[in-house]
């Protein structure tokens, strides 16, 4: 008697994988999801999912949870296939059907900030992926969405997996996607730029309620619920990308069938492929077997996902043990605590943590955690566990690192001179990571400074007070939001505003102290700067005696996600 096949996803089960997705700090009351919407089985699934469970939850309690009340369905049509146009109204049928709110999102190929459209020879999964991003956001923005869902699924896990592996990746890299993780600032570093979503990105979330189902479960459920969806047929051609090589060389194993399938793939391609088999062996903890089949790699992966939420929790208390009272933008950590974290995994990922906090690129890119170069890392982590101190010093992620001296009574001593220093009663040594200085310190008034570290923000105040806008956020080196009360501006610097164009008065954000706090200045010709606010050690604003129409926040998280 043949066994029975995939189960479909029951709604009760499904209503535990959506509750395990959900952000840290739960569901905003009366929030919006989307959910990406390809056309696909797995997006298909997830949509009549979520909208069936949102619509219970309406007529029943089954949770005392603040929950999502709608949903809107996000496609995109990347216009790169003959059947992009076909899927895109494919997603857009089927979100209608369901009685689905529905937006398609065109990417305009050669409008900035996009890029010509990808032709052969370039890398067009990366480029696709970037823009896809950036249309999506948009698409969150515009419908008032909180988070955006997307199908992605225990066999996706597993690709991910691997294909970390073929990027060097770690431990914590081989644990694959996250159920949720913050959106972060974006890619870009050019506010505007491609991938770019500034202070805006640290609120809204992408979650993945699939993750711990097969695919074959997600084609069951729609096959029960008789959904229609298409298939993308470049899915299934390993030559144009790894995750499709990936996909088949999974396949053919658990097939038992000849690898010889695979030959003739492109030099890159099958160079991951070969890097995957011996990075998966090499794993320290958990090897993979990638003989065992998908249902072996996905308890491989399960367990080291696991892992990493374990190392998660276990990095978020040592943080909450080890930070001294730090000055604002700055992290200071006891060195002589720092000892009782032995695992290198936790290490790594300790060391990550701070430098994403103070680093001055996009909150969650690779670049705010150094690239994640291991040799880098791995000097930071040297350094700073060593017994005898070390100078400052700086290993990528545009942080230094500083031995200093701390006492809740005294003044904070930072420097060289700090790991040779006899220590008074009441004081311990620390580290204290911040922003790498752009310029030194007795040149910040004098030298030129990138453009993100001098804002002229004369233009943004006209427009704003000529809409009869009542506020103003500017994000200031990727770690301060200012704010503008603009009932609150003063009279004076309204009078000087006008005609600046002619007069070529401006108002700017710049940096001051050490650890490059803003400073909001009115700056004319032949005049002394008018300062209108500082931030102070203690992080209160000091107006310098105007009325307190400006704000300043430190809005950089320490949050593993």
């Amino acid at each position: 008697m043949a066994g029975a096949g995939p189960a479909p996803i029951l709604f009760n089960e499904f209503f535990q994988m959506f509750m395990k997705s959900m952000p840290p700090n739960g569901w905003p009351v009366n929030s919006k999801i989307a959910v990406g919407n390809s056309g696909g089985p797995d997006s298909t699934c997830l949509l009549f999912l979520i909208s069936k469970l949102l619509s219970d939850l309406r007529s029943i309690a089954m949770t005392k949870q603040p929950m999502p009340t709608s949903v809107v369905s996000l496609s995109v049509n990347h216009n790169l296939q003959e059947t992009s146009h076909s899927m895109a109204a494919r997603s857009e049928a089927n979100a209608k059907a369901m009685g689905i709110e529905h937006l398609t999102l065109d990417i305009p190929w050669g409008t900035p900030p996009f890029s010509a459209k990808p032709v052969t020879g370039q890398p067009v999964e990366q480029i696709a992926r970037e823009a896809r991003y950036h249309v999506v956001f948009d698409g969150m923005t515009r419908t008032g969405a909180h988070s955006v869902a997307f199908g992605h699924h225990a066999d996706d896990q597993v690709e991910t997996s691997l294909m970390r592996l073929a990027r060097g990746t770690t431990e914590l890299g081989a644990g694959g996607m996250r159920r949720y993780r913050r959106w972060g600032m974006g890619t870009g570093d050019v506010e505007d730029g491609l991938g770019w979503v500034g202070h805006h990105g640290l609120n809204r979330w992408i979650v993945r309620p699939l993750l711990d189902v097969r695919k074959d479960r997600i084609l069951a459920t729609c096959e029960e619920h008789k959904l229609d969806y298409v298939n993308d047929p470049t899915n299934f051609q390993p030559a144009v990308t790894l995750r499709n090589a990936i996909r088949q060389m999974l396949k053919l194993q658990e097939e038992g069938k000849d690898m010889s399938a695979l030959s003739g793939l492109p030099d890159h391609i099958s160079g991951s492929l070969e890097k995957i088999q011996r990075a998966a062996a090499d794993l320290q903890e958990n090897p993979m077997d990638l003989t065992g089949g998908i249902h072996q790699l996905h308890g491989a992966v399960k367990v080291l996902s696991s892992r990493v939420e374990d190392v998660d929790n276990e990095v978020t208390l040592h943080l909450k043990n080890l930070t001294l009272p730090s000055p604002p933008s700055t992290l200071i950590i006891s060195s002589h605590a720092l000892p009782v974290i032995v695992d290198p995994t936790v290490r790594l990922a300790f060391v990550l943590r701070v430098m994403r906090y103070v680093s001055f690129h996009p909150w969650g890119s690779l670049r705010a955690d150094g690239n994640r170069r291991k040799s880098s890392i791995q000097r930071i982590i040297d350094t700073l566990w060593r017994s005898d101190g070390a100078p400052p010093f700086t290993a990528g992620g545009g942080v230094l690192w500083q031995p200093a001296i701390f006492s809740a009574q005294r003044r904070l001593r930072v420097g060289t001179q700090c790991y040779d220093l006899k220590l008074y009663p009441g004081e311990r040594r620390a580290w204290i990571a911040c922003r790498l200085p752009a310029v030194p310190f007795h040149a910040l008034t004098t030298s030129p400074l990138p453009p993100k570290l001098d804002i002229d923000i004369t233009e943004r105040l006209v427009n704003a007070m000529s809409r009869g806008d009542g506020s103003l956020e500017v994000l200031f080196d990727c770690r301060f939001l200012v704010r503008f009360d603009l009932s609150q501006i003063p009279e004076e610097l309204v009078g000087a505003l006008k005609n600046y164009q002619k007069t070529g008065v401006n108002v700017r954000i710049k940096p001051w102290t050490k650890f490059y706090w803003p400073k909001v200045l009115l700056r004319q010709p032949l005049c002394k700067d008018t300062v209108y606010a500082t931030m102070m050690e203690d992080g209160r604003i000091d107006t310098l005696g105007h009325r307190p129409w400006i704000s300043m926040e430190y809005i950089r998280l320490l949050d593993a996600s």
